[in-house]
Parts: C-alpha cells; sequence; structure tokens
C-alpha cells in the first residue's frame, strides 16, 4: 500500500506539471481521479481492518476505475484522430502537434499507471477474494489498446521524420531547396535545428513499451507468518525484508 501511495505522490506532482490543455475540465478531473485513489490508499490500514468499510471501498474503486478508462479512452481516441487528420503536416504544423501530442502522452502515462494502482488495490482490499486476473483485467484491456495508439503514433512519427528530413540524432532538419543545389556545403545553410526539446520529445512519444508495468503478486497464495503486536495484525511473507503493516 505505501509503494502505491508514493507512484500516487509522484503522478500528482507530474501531472500539475501539465501545460494548458484545451479541456481544462480534462485535467481538472485526472488531478481529482489520483486524489481520491491516494485517499483510500493511504488510509489502506483502517480500510483492510473493517469489512464493512473495506466493500464500501472496493465498490468506490470500481467506480474510480470507470473514470479512468473513461478518461484513457479519451485520450486514445484523441491522438488517433490528429494522427489520422494530419497525414502529411507542414514542418511547422509537425512541431506544433509534437507539442500537443506531448500533453497527451503525459495523461496516456498517467492514466495507465493510475488504472494499475486501482488494480491493485481491488485485489489487495479483496482479501483473496478477488483473483489478480479478475483485478487486472480491465486495466489490461486498456494497456493493449493503449499501445496500440501509441504504436500508431510512432508510425506517424516515422513518417514525418522521413518526409521532412529530420534528423533526430543531430538535432536538426534539412532545408530542402539548399540541399538540391550544387556546391552547397556549409551547414549551416543546408540545415536548420530543431525547436528545443524536439528531438526528445518525438523520442519518448514513440516508446510504446514503455507503458508496460509490472503486476501485482499473488500475495494471497504466498505463504506468511503474521505477528500481532498492540492489537495490529503484520504480515511477513517469506521473500519480503520488511513487514507490512495491513
Amino acid at each position: 500500500m505505501t509503494e502505491i501511495n508514493d507512484k500516487l505522490e509522484k503522478m500528482n506532482d507530474s501531472i500539475n506539471k501539465v501545460g494548458d490543455f484545451q479541456n481544462r475540465e480534462f485535467k481538472s478531473r485526472i488531478i481529482s481521479l489520483i486524489s481520491r485513489v491516494k485517499k483510500y490508499s493511504g488510509f489502506s490500514s483502517e480500510i483492510i481492518e473493517n469489512d464493512e468499510t473495506r466493500i464500501r471501498i472496493l465498490s468506490i474503486l470500481e467506480g474510480l476505475e470507470g473514470d479512468a478508462t473513461e478518461l484513457l479512452g479519451q485520450v486514445n481516441i484523441e491522438v488517433c484522430d490528429i494522427v489520422t487528420k494530419n497525414p502529411s503536416p507542414s514542418y511547422q504544423e509537425y512541431q506544433n502537434k509534437v507539442d500537443e501530442f506531448n500533453i497527451l502522452v503525459e495523461y496516456q502515462n498517467t492514466l495507465i499507471t493510475v488504472l494499475a494502482e486501482i488494480s491493485k488495490l481491488i485485489y489487495l482490499l479483496g482479501k483473496g477474494t478477488v483473483s489478480r486476473d479478475m483485478s487486472l483485467s480491465v486495466y489490461n484491456d486498456y494497456l493493449t489498446q493503449t499501445v496500440a495508439t501509441r504504436n500508431q503514433l510512432e508510425q506517424w512519427h516515422d513518417k514525418q521524420v522521413e518526409s521532412l528530413k529530420i534528423d533526430l540524432d543531430k538535432n536538426r532538419k534539412s532545408k530542402n531547396w539548399f540541399a538540391a543545389l550544387p556546391g552547397i556545403v556549409n551547414d549551416k545553410w543546408k540545415y536548420q535545428p530543431l525547436a528545443q526539446g524536439m528531438a526528445e520529445k518525438i523520442g519518448n512519444q514513440s516508446q510504446a513499451e514503455s507503458l508496460s508495468l509490472p503486476q501485482a503478486k499473488e500475495i494471497f497464495e504466498e505463504d506468511v507468518e503474521i505477528i500481532i503486536k498492540d492489537g495490529k495484525y503484520y504480515y511477513m511473507h517469506d521473500n519480503d525484508q520488511e513487514m507490512i503493516n495491513n
């Protein structure tokens, strides 16, 4: 639970740094989602020790899972729409779209991560009544959808980099009409530098494999040692170095 809470704290900081989006309400909904999930992970000790509360929170988490998938689905649709409607942009148009995609990809990364954390919470608070496969089923479906979307974005970037004669390694693009003239040997005439950070953004947006996240362990099927101290239960797994306070 502590691990989940730490991840949510970092995601909240990250999403707050994202620039303005066309729909401010959308960004607000993501921040709200992170805060609500963080609340339940932060008070997991109280929740898991009270069956009535635990069952109620499980129901709430299923609703939050629905919110996360709705938001992620909207982002994925937006990415696909932009790619489809801009098959051959000019360099300036491409630069603008790279900036736009940078925000959308940040939302993708955040939402797929928070969806994974919701799945882990559902599994943990289920206390063995919900299998790992069932708790991760929605997450796995949306991970597949999101990876497919990012693969489509990666192919789009590859096409634009080639057609616009962009050299990502050297952070520059060719001035097509100058490059075609014989006798032009000065690089400052043949090339122009990319906008600051553009090459890095393109690279980050083209890494669909970065979306793959570690999955929860079958902790309720492992042997544990139970320690009771001051009326609280501590569960020590054989392969753990620290006690997990439930």
